[in-house]
């Protein structure tokens, strides 16, 4: 969670310090984004296959020693091909660690325990998700931005530490069975569509390349659903989509997530560059969206467990953060921070509100014994919604910038409100389609 804000502050100083190119500065998150949504299944699948704990060490080493090796990208033309590997190799750590990281917790503790160390676990990661800006720009003013990647390595090794140290007992049992097409199939039909996706915005629309690699890419992953809906050992349990209220909210937090990751890398780079605010006053300027978003995310528990019905939460938070989005986009042109507070808290708050109850809900949907399943097609289609967003707004922004600041890395001010609404957009349609197919009747 820290690793999501402090990265989207440490994108311009990154940029113009190894000569990167707007394109390659979106493509940092977008390939870690990308990474994590096409290798989350494959970690569930390694989990069955070697157990949870082994699982999660694994992802968090190779999580630490990428971000580590992030420090050591070349100046010139290397830089980029570099950043970009070590950036999706980061994507893979995470995507090992995170479909396992609650169902590890949820082993270690007793039923007395599960619920307060679930709510401990929950807690800590959004704080380091508010506090994400501030030491980001902190680490970057004192040691330089390579400083954001190098901290995750003391971190990981501590984690590890605390592992070995707690004697913890990994409570499944391996022995599933590995296989390798269907996770090269995912990883290459998703590189493709979205490659293809992204590419708009440098070749156009109508060019035959770009439709060549979306047509390409969007069979490809036909044919990939089609191999994994049909396999004895589905790598993904797809057919999960076929219960309507779960697919429903699936859909919903594919387009939260899609929404939250074009606002947060669009927003910290409007302030930097558009607004020219050094890094300390952009950490300190994003504070009132990542602590709305955290604050969104508590209030969703309480208007679940108050009204019995994921509609309240989803609704209002899905009104404020389609509003809260059009608020800010308007608000962009004045280059006028203070006119910019009220939408980035409204949207803040909106968008943090509907995914914890959605989560919540999803797991009654399904039956018990398909919950784990669940809960790895959630985190894929969660990611994936981040990666295909940002894939759209990038293009936008590729399309409209002018060529000579892509070039340098820079995004034009003319250029953000275009990838802001696109989000204000995602959400708008988040929110019809919420009023529609989420069910009305309250649980008991």
């Amino acid at each position: 969670m820290l690793d999501q804000t402090v990265v989207a502050i440490a994108l311009d100083p990154v940029a113009q310090s190894l000569g990167l190119t707007t394109f390659v500065m979106h493509a940092m998150v977008l390939v870690y984004s990308l990474a994590m949504s096409a290798f989350t299944p494959v970690g569930a699948m390694v989990s069955r296959r070697f157990g949870l704990l082994h699982t999660f060490r694994f992802g968090t080493a190779v999580f630490a020693i990428a971000s580590g090796l992030c420090v050591l990208a070349p100046r010139g033309d290397g830089a980029e091909p570099y950043l970009l590997t070590m950036r999706a190799v980061q994507g893979v750590g995470a995507a090992l660690m995170l479909p396992v990281a609650t169902t590890l917790i949820a082993d270690v503790y007793e039923e007395r325990e599960r619920g307060r160390a679930l709510a401990m676990y929950a807690g800590l990661a959004q704080v380091f998700f508010v506090v994400g800006p501030v030491v980001g720009a902190v680490l970057i003013d004192y040691l330089g931005w390579f400083s954001v990647f190098l901290v995750n390595v003391p971190v990981g090794a501590l984690a590890l530490w605390a592992i070995a140290e707690s004697h913890v007992r990994d409570a499944t049992s391996p022995g599933g069975v590995l296989t390798v097409g269907q996770p090269v199939a995912v990883v290459l039909s998703l590189g493709a569509f979205v490659f293809g996706l992204y590419q708009c915005g440098v070749w156009g629309v109508t060019d035959p390349r770009t439709l060549v690699a979306l047509v390409g890419g969007a069979v490809a992953l036909a044919l990939t659903v089609r191999l994994v809906l049909r396999s004895p050992r589905p790598l993904v349990d797809l057919r999960l989509l076929r219960i309507r209220r779960y697919a429903v909210e699936v859909a919903l937090t594919f387009t939260v997530q899609a929404s939250q990751l074009i606002l947060l890398v669009h927003g910290t780079l409007f302030l930097r560059q558009a607004m020219d605010q050094s890094l300390r006053a952009t950490g300190l300027s994003l504070l009132p969206l990542v602590t709305a978003l955290a604050t969104g995310t508590f209030l969703s528990g309480y208007l679940l467990d108050r009204f019995r019905s994921v509609r309240v939460p989803a609704l209002i938070g899905l009104t404020a953060g389609a509003f809260g989005s059009l608020a800010w986009t308007l608000a962009l042109p004045s280059l006028d921070y203070r006119w910019q507070v009220p939408g980035m808290v409204l949207a803040g708050l909106g968008m943090g509100m509907p995914v914890p109850a959605l989560s919540a809900e999803m797991m009654r949907a399904v039956p018990a014994e398909k919950r784990a399943d669940a809960s790895v097609v959630r985190q894929t289609f969660r990611q994936l919604g981040g990666a295909l967003g940002l894939a759209s707004a990038g293009a936008v922004v590729l399309g409209v910038n002018d060529d000579s600041e892509d070039a340098v890395g820079v995004i034009s001010a003319g250029a953000t409100p275009a990838a802001f609404l696109i989000a204000s957009s995602l959400l708008g349609i988040a929110l019809l389609f919420a009023a529609l197919m989420l069910p009305r009747r309250t649980r008991a």
